[in-house]
């Protein structure tokens, strides 16, 4: 099964996708994780952004991750956003004053 999250992950691994290829964060809860990416727009303005997954194994003992959720995944995804979100918003500021001293 693939998804956009493993060609994503792919691309990460390898160097292929955009910004770090390591995120530079991550919250877990249960199989769903938010992991936050250090990113650069076009013009250079640093910002953090976050993505969302969700671990599974199949009874064959494959593995995997998904960007799709079951309703069952509400209050985790509901806890890794807010972590998320927090701590971009903690950072965010000391991550533009580092990269205005830095130029």
């Amino acid at each position: 099964m693939t998804n956009e999250l493993e060609t994503e992950t792919k691309k990460q691994k390898s160097g292929g996708g955009k910004g770090e290829t390591k995120p530079v964060k991550s919250f877990r809860d249960g199989g769903i994780s938010a992991m936050i990416w250090k990113r650069e727009s076009s013009t250079g303005f640093p910002y953090y952004e976050y993505s969302i997954s969700r671990s599974w194994k199949a009874s064959t003992g494959k593995t995997g991750y998904s960007s799709n959720y079951f309703a069952k995944n509400q209050a985790q995804l509901l806890n890794v956003i807010q972590q998320a979100s927090t701590w971009i918003a903690e950072n965010e500021a000391q991550l533009v004053q580092a990269e205005s001293l830095a130029a």
